[in-house]
Parts: C-alpha cells; structure tokens; sequence
C-alpha cells in the first residue's frame, strides 16, 4: 500500500480544507494505507476553540484523531501563533519551537504529500 501526508496549513474559518483531507486521510487508512496528518501554519489555530468549528470540520477531526492519523502540529507555529496550549490540551506535545514536521524525510520515508 502507499504512504500519504497531508500537511494542512488552512486556517479553521476554511473549515472544508481541514474536513476534507482528514475525511480523505480516513479513507486512506480505511484502505489499508499508511496515513499522517500534519497540522502547520495557520492550521495550528484550529486547536484555540475546537468546539465552536462546524460540527461536520469536527467530527472529521475527531475521527482522525481517534485513528491515530494525526501525526503532529508544528511546534513553532503553534508556540508563534499563541495557541500552544490549546493543542497541549487537545492531547498534543510542543517541545520547543522547532518547525515540523521535516518534509524531506517524509518523501525518503516514501510518502506522497497532500498540502492543503
């Protein structure tokens, strides 16, 4: 099977651009491919306020989140943007401001990558 990342970096007030790839990122891990979602950029703010986002750019999160498809958030842009508690408290690590995730290893690694 192959690997796919999906690196979102659209902001929540966009919330078909972060529903649709974690609903394509299930389908993909539903088939029996390997799957990671990347929360960078302006995606980072999805975190400050999960509930108030529309219910369907929600469930598809959660969903994701459930299956282990989300791979990580990028610390710098978490820790830059102010919202690095709020991912904390959605269960996710920010150690330092190191920008992720690494692009290149991930193509070495084999994985197709979806930005969106």
């Amino acid at each position: 099977m192959s690997k796919h990342a999906f690196l979102l970096l659209s902001p929540p007030e966009t919330p078909g651009k972060i529903a649709n790839p974690l609903e394509y990122a299930r389908q993909l891990d539903e088939a029996d491919h390997e799957v990671a979602v990347y929360f960078d950029g302006a995606a980072t703010y999805w975190f400050d306020g999960i509930d108030d986002h529309p219910a369907p750019a929600v469930e598809a999160y959660e969903q994701a989140k459930e299956r282990g498809l989300i791979a990580g958030v990028c610390d710098h842009c978490a820790t830059f943007k102010g919202v690095a508690d709020a991912v904390e408290a959605a269960g996710f690590e920010v150690e330092g401001t190191e920008h992720a995730p690494d692009v290149a290893a991930l193509v070495e690694d084999g994985y197709e990558l979806h930005t969106v």
